[in-house]
């Protein structure tokens, strides 16, 4: 087992994971791959199953990662109609959100799955061996926000200081929390952080265990038409760098070919969803536990779209990863250069409409 020593303790990596996290377990929730419908793909190159791997063995099963707020791609099955033809098989598992996921990643469950920009700094400071693959921008901030129920005497967040605040810690509510207070002059070591998953935070949130908490969509947008919160902040106008595809860095040096035509699926996918709202919602929908409208109303705040890992990015990164450690949130300065390619590699897994995004 991998120890890190950290001032006079040494503990192992998993136990820092833990700590990072809060989280009583890593574990997935595994389901297979689904065929749901076409695409519209108009990028059908064929794969040479001899081409996937720059290794004399080629991949054979491609083991993917997604998260419960649901991923089209999964649903209409366009990574399996791209790869079944060329002998390669897809598996897929269902994660509660970014941090289980990357931890699935460092211990070889998966190769490659998506993430809010806090957990794979997180991540890095435990030790995780992953690569940032690709960009995804952040949607419009409405989908996210620090609320109170609506009978509470708290009126701004200035006024949470010293108060109980439920959120999940290591995932991008953590940044999010970190910014949002920073505005009113508060750190987040001026609240009570109660890290709780997000399902636990919200039901202590509606027992009035806690005094705010972070919620997200379409459970937010559930509670503001129920109208039993208000938000005190959610977060439109809020810079974040978005989120990202990550990959296993052996699966994404080696898989140069097939890595490529999988984010070309996904980048397809989205395209297809920003010009087919209510039809992409009517696929999403069940599987979040959610009504039609609701969801089509969550995902009119996402925005589907790639965007290739330039400087730009990866600078915008590293002033995140700087600011979790400067506020002590994460014990390790990170080098997020150290979890990238080459300008080359990256050229070699990226596909030509997100490149030309650059």
């Amino acid at each position: 087992m991998v120890r890190l020593q950290i001032g006079k303790h040494s503990i192992s990596r998993r136990d820092l994971l833990y700590t990072f996290y809060g989280l009583m377990s890593f574990t997935a929730l595994v389901s297979c791959g689904t065929n749901n419908g076409s695409t519209g793909n108009n990028n059908n190159t064929t794969l040479s199953a001899n081409a996937t791997s720059n290794n004399k063995d080629s991949t054979k099963l491609v083991r993917l990662g997604y998260q419960v707020s649901g991923d089209l791609t999964h649903e209409k099955g366009a990574i399996e109609k791209r790869l079944t033809p060329e002998g390669i098989g897809v598996t897929w598992s269902q994660f509660v959100s970014g941090p289980p996921l990357l931890e699935a990643l460092n211990v070889g469950s998966i190769d490659l799955g998506p993430a809010g920009e806090t957990p794979p700094i997180f991540a890095q400071a435990a030790g995780t061996n992953l690569i940032y693959v690709v960009n995804t921008p952040p949607g419009t901030g409405e989908g996210s926000a620090i609320v109170v129920l609506k009978d509470s005497p708290i009126q701004t967040l200035a006024g949470l200081k010293g108060k109980k605040v439920a959120y999940s810690r290591g995932t991008a509510q953590t940044f999010f929390v970190v910014k949002a207070f920073e505005e009113v002059g508060l750190k987040i070591s001026d609240i009570e952080s109660v890290n709780l998953p997000i399902a636990d935070g919200r039901a202590a949130f509606l027992n009035n265990t806690v005094d705010a908490f972070v919620e997200s969509d379409p459970s937010l947008i559930k509670l503001q038409r129920e109208g039993t919160i208000r938000v005190l902040r959610d977060a439109q106008g809020i810079k974040t760098p978005g989120a990202y595809y990550l990959a296993s860095r052996d699966f994404a040096i080696n898989n140069s070919e097939l890595l490529k035509a999988i984010l070309s699926e996904y980048y397809q996918v989205g395209q297809w969803a920003n010009k087919n709202r209510r039809a992409a919602a009517e696929i999403l929908a069940p599987k979040v536990n959610t009504d039609v409208d609701t969801m089509e109303l969550a995902l009119t705040r996402r925005k589907y779209d790639m965007r290739p890992i330039t400087e730009e990015v990866i600078s915008a990164q590293q002033k995140v990863a700087d600011l979790l450690y400067e506020l002590k949130v994460v014990p390790k300065q990170v080098d997020v250069k150290g979890a990238t390619l080459t300008a080359q590699q990256y050229a070699a897994i990226t596909p030509d409409a997100v490149r030309n995004k650059a």
